[in-house]
């Protein structure tokens, strides 16, 4: 009898301990995208970045993320236009040569009141790192937000007087255990 009630109470210690477990979703990248869209010459121009990867720790007793980070080459850039995509790698704007690479870093994911989540924390671009907050949404395994920033505050295309400084991108990664 004593076995029985030492092992019922090794396995609810486990139980406990694993209930508030994170772990690390993985994305699905043919069902994810990291798009946007910006205004040129009064025209609305859209693209995507192809190659991209996403590390989201979940947190299955809160239901939700505890952090996380992506990253983005900046190489993978696609607007459907090749010689405007050649254009967007020079110095003046990414400067792929120098910064391969678009990241974010969570500092914290708050859970709002209506079920939806901020990811606060640190975008850097072109050697440049500020704070952001990211809304999104969590449902059956698809996390999708939209973020908008000013391109200038990370010095991309400085020099341009015909591109719009707003930059909106729509975040999607489709993620599982």
């Amino acid at each position: 009898m004593k076995t029985s009630v030492k092992i019922i109470g090794f396995a609810a210690i486990v139980a406990l301990a694993f209930a508030g477990m994170s772990f690390l979703l993985k994305p699905d990248y043919t069902k994810s995208s990291v798009t946007f869209k910006i205004k040129n010459a009064g025209i609305t121009v859209d693209g995507a970045f192809k190659t991209f990867e996403a590390y989201i720790d979940y947190n299955e007793s809160a239901k939700a993320p505890s952090s996380i980070k992506a990253s983005i080459k900046t190489e993978s850039i696609d607007t459907g236009i090749e010689g405007r995509d050649k254009h967007l790698r020079k110095e003046e704007y990414f400067n792929v040569a120098t910064f391969p690479t678009i990241t974010f870093e969570s500092t914290q994911i708050l859970k709002t009141t209506t079920g939806t989540f901020i990811a606060e924390g640190k975008l850097t671009m072109k050697g440049v790192k500020k704070d952001i907050r990211i809304p999104f949404t969590y449902t059956n395994g698809v996390f999708g937000g939209t973020v908008t920033f000013n391109r200038l505050d990370y010095g991309i295309g400085g020099g341009s007087l015909i591109m719009g400084n707003d930059v909106e991108v729509f975040l999607k990664v489709t993620a599982a255990k």
